[in-house]
């Protein structure tokens, strides 16, 4: 009796697909996506480069940029940047920038403050529909409260996943 043939097909990792979507995230606003580009009066592309290849990340792009690696590192995409049914965590998509209700039955706005008040005090402000003990003891072990700068870099990378705020 033949074996049945395996396929070759490489298997896609949860963590393969957060990265992908890190690098889909970060792409765009650390690059500019060519928004200093000048264009001359023939309406081609003059030779000078963009700013955003000869010049320094901003402040700011450095915090998105670092926060977008301690994501991946530190093992929160497997339950925040994941897709499937039945999550345990929220999608940093479908919460930053947005209003969400927390247990105490308040609405708040998932912004920048919010996210670092939530990561430097976990047990304070807890999202509606969702269990914090994954989140208390992922905070615990990676000892953010004693890691300011990694706090706002998680804050900014997971903001600005988020729509802009009209608030």
């Amino acid at each position: 009796m033949p074996r049945p043939v395996q396929s070759k097909r490489p298997v896609v990792r949860s963590w393969q697909v957060a990265g992908v979507l890190i690098a889909t995230a970060l792409l765009p606003p650390l690059t500019g996506c060519g928004a200093n580009a000048q264009t001359s009066s023939q309406g081609s592309l003059a030779s000078t480069e963009p700013s955003y290849v000869s010049e320094p990340f901003t402040h700011q792009q450095q915090l998105i940029e670092q926060g977008a690696r301690l994501i991946v590192s530190y093992g929160c995409s497997a339950c925040h940047l994941s897709a499937a049914p039945g999550k345990i965590a929220p999608s940093f998509a479908s919460f930053a920038g947005h209003r969400v209700t927390l247990t105490d039955g308040r609405r708040v706005l998932v912004d920048e403050h919010f996210l670092r008040e939530a990561l430097l005090h976990p047990g304070r402000d807890q999202i509606k529909g969702y269990s914090p003990t994954s989140m208390l003891k992922a905070i615990r072990r990676l000892r953010l409260a004693s890691r300011p700068r990694q706090i706002e870099a998680l804050a900014a990378f997971i903001e600005q996943i988020g729509p802009e705020s009209s608030e």
